[in-house]
């Protein structure tokens, strides 16, 4: 089995969105060269994640209304009266979605659903990320 590292930086542009990840994290598998295996999508960031959704613009904006909802930035929280910022919304966000995929590889291209695409979320941005990726599997005509 073949283990290919490899990362990828974004720089968001607003406090909140979605990036579609999908065609660089299909880029890293390419140069990897595994045909057969998984790749494990990661960010690092507290307050940021990594998902799968469907690769539409209006269900971005969704996600993110729902999750403001969901999780409103309170003043009251402790994390904002302290000495780390006012974004203990963004870390709650953060753990909910989640910070990282596992998506299977076949014939060299992430198995994705039909709709699905493969997202990092900004929760507070504007920022520079960067987020790991591991393809392991084996090359074409290895078994």
């Amino acid at each position: 089995m073949k283990v290919f590292p490899s990362t990828i930086r974004i720089k968001t542009d607003a406090k909140t969105g979605e990036v579609n990840i999908t065609n660089q994290v299909e880029a890293v598998i390419y140069e990897s060269g595994i045909h057969e295996g998984m790749a494990l999508i990661f960010t690092g960031h507290t307050t940021a994640s990594i998902h799968l959704n469907n690769a539409d613009h209006d269900l971005e904006e969704d996600f993110h209304n729902f999750l403001k909802e969901l999780v409103p930035n309170k003043p009251t929280y402790r994390h904002n009266k302290g000495e780390y910022g006012r974004n203990a919304d963004a870390h709650l966000k953060s753990l909910l979605v989640g910070n990282s995929v596992t998506v299977p590889i076949t014939k060299g291209r992430l198995a994705l659903g039909q709709w699905q695409a493969v997202y990092f979320s900004e929760f507070d941005g504007p920022r520079s990320r960067l987020i790991s990726i591991k393809v392991f599997g084996t090359p074409e005509g290895r078994q």
